[in-house]
């Protein structure tokens, strides 16, 4: 559900109005959804409510807290508690999910590369207040609850929703919250600013709009995959893939600690991906069937002297 596109960032500059671009790409991806509906299947009112009442709440809580945190905190601080996010993650996945999580060294070291390469790069901007801190540990727990909930439902105790069902669920639940704070952010008196658009405007909001579509479709399918720790490593590298893309084509940041922090993110997420390859191609120990065990108790036992 990232929305963190190179082209809405693009839109974002000739329209202040995050809100609202969110929820005309929200809106974009239920109304493609719609079109074919015969592609949706939900399996029991149980589990649409099992799911509507939990993902699509705590990624609109994760949205709210980041624009208050940003309001007390500097965009620094935001981001390297989000890569801090990870940690937490791995340390209460297995007991969320009920999933085994093996974890090794360089998984652990490749993650805090990662958040070194973000602290560099955030170097000159990492300001907060109480307040700030209090908001964004807010963010940081729902973005991870998110993550494991979504992770526990699709995968560990799947619903039975098909992959384009959770999408829109995702996308219409989500707009009801988000409707409460388009208004309250102030953003619905300057819709005005929508119709000022240029063309080229236009077409690159269509294309975060598409481009959402297929993040959404992307981001449900991998959570099938991989572990919600690996997912949220991934949408915080996808995050710097953007930001590399400021430095080279926006002409954004690019001091040395700018650089050399956004490259050696980038290179503990190579790390990662490398350690979990390595975990996941590692041999596991063969076990004895019950009846061999049973066996080879038979043949100790009459090896003993009568």
């Amino acid at each position: 559900m990232a929305r963190a596109t190179a082209a809405a960032a693009l839109v974002l500059r000739a329209v202040h109005l995050p809100i609202t671009v969110v929820m005309i790409q929200m809106a974009f991806t239920a109304g493609i959804l719609c079109v074919a509906p015969c592609g949706l299947h939900f399996g029991s009112l149980q589990h649409v409510i099992r799911w509507s009442v939990t993902v699509p709440w705590l990624f609109t809580a994760m949205l709210t807290s980041s624009m208050l945190a940003l309001r007390h905190s500097s965009m620094g601080a935001i981001v390297v508690l989000r890569n801090v996010a990870p940690l937490v993650s791995m340390a209460i996945e297995g007991v969320i999910t009920g999933e085994r999580i093996e974890v090794d060294g360089a998984t652990i070291l490749s993650l805090l590369l990662i958040l070194g390469g973000v602290g560099l790069y955030v170097s000159n901007d990492v300001a907060f207040s109480p307040t700030g801190v209090a908001w964004m540990a807010f963010n940081m727990t729902a973005g991870v609850l998110e993550r494991l909930l979504q992770r526990r439902m699709i995968a560990v105790e799947p619903v039975d929703i098909n992959k384009t069902g959770l999408m829109l669920l995702n996308n219409v639940v989500s707009l009801l919250p988000m409707s409460v704070l388009v208004y309250c952010t102030g953003e619905v008196p300057q819709w005005r600013l929508l119709a000022r658009l240029s063309t080229a405007d236009g077409m690159l909001l269509l294309a975060s709009c598409v481009n959402a579509v297929a993040i959404s479709w992307a981001g449900i399918n991998a959570q099938a995959y991989v572990t919600a720790t690996t997912f949220m490593v991934l949408a915080n590298l996808n995050k710097f893939v953007v930001v590399a893309f400021g430095i080279a084509v926006l002409h954004e940041a690019s001091s040395w600690q700018a650089v050399v922090g956004c490259g050696t993110s980038l290179l503990g997420g190579a790390a990662y991906a490398r350690a979990r390859s390595n975990l996941a191609s590692r041999p596991t120990p063969v076990k004895c069937s019950e009846a061999e065990a049973d066996d080879e108790d038979d043949e100790k036992a009459s090896l003993q002297p009568a």
